[in-house]
């Protein structure tokens, strides 16, 4: 396979990305060949200076600048993103979501202030090793640390279809036993969030309502 079959063949492993859009993305670069350069410095620096938050598993940047307070590590970089060392948040909620950018979501919305745990996907309805799908060993691992600082409620904030409600459903049968043991209320998004719906893709107004009536 040559070069221009690769390069298309990655853009296309791209999430929403078709093979038309893929070669579009492709001519692009051979078009413009600063962008391609930028592009290969920028993916270079991406491995580089972003890491993952040891508690909630978001991606974040590491060369921005940082707060003083909160899990310093050698070099000047954190183990902890922003919102996982803000302990003014509150300590008796977590939200767990699928994905980074449902996270941003919910908190651009303004409308939760606990703390988030990222799961890093969605557990195909027909899959048969969801742990390999989602990380359901480190949100147990998670929960049983929160419950020591006084975790109260668990939501689970997934996308209002098939794939979200049957990970949801996984991940609440994995969690039922911590739950149990550390009386921990287990609940899902509430109405305003209509069948079909991507986390991503909803407004302000309509996360507000959907975890304001969460059940």
């Amino acid at each position: 396979m040559d070069t221009l079959h690769e390069l298309t063949e990655l853009f296309r492993a791209f999430p929403g990305v078709g093979p038309r859009q893929a070669k579009r993305f492709v001519h692009h670069l051979l078009l413009r060949g600063e962008d391609a350069e930028n592009l290969s410095s920028l993916a270079l620096k991406l491995r580089k200076n972003v890491t993952r938050c040891e508690l909630c598993r978001r991606f974040f940047a590491k060369d921005l600048p940082l707060a003083r307070a909160g899990g310093a590590q050698a070099g000047g970089a954190f183990k902890k993103c922003r919102i996982c060392r803000d302990e003014k948040r509150d300590k008796s909620a977590l939200l767990v979501v699928a994905r980074d950018i449902d996270l941003e979501a919910v908190e651009k919305s303004g409308s939760f202030r606990g703390y988030y745990f990222v799961l890093g996907g969605t557990i195909p309805i027909l899959d048969t090793q969801p742990e390999k799908r989602v990380a359901l060993k480190e949100l147990l691992a998670r929960v049983e640390k929160s419950a020591a600082e006084g975790l109260k409620e668990i939501v689970l904030a997934l996308s209002a279809n098939p794939e979200g409600e049957h990970t949801a459903e996984i991940v609440a049968y994995a969690l039922e036993t911590l739950s149990k043991k550390y009386n921990i209320k287990l609940s899902v998004l509430g109405r305003g969030l209509s069948t079909g719906t991507e986390l991503e893709y909803c407004d302000a107004e309509t996360l507000k309502s959907a975890l304001k009536n969460r059940q």
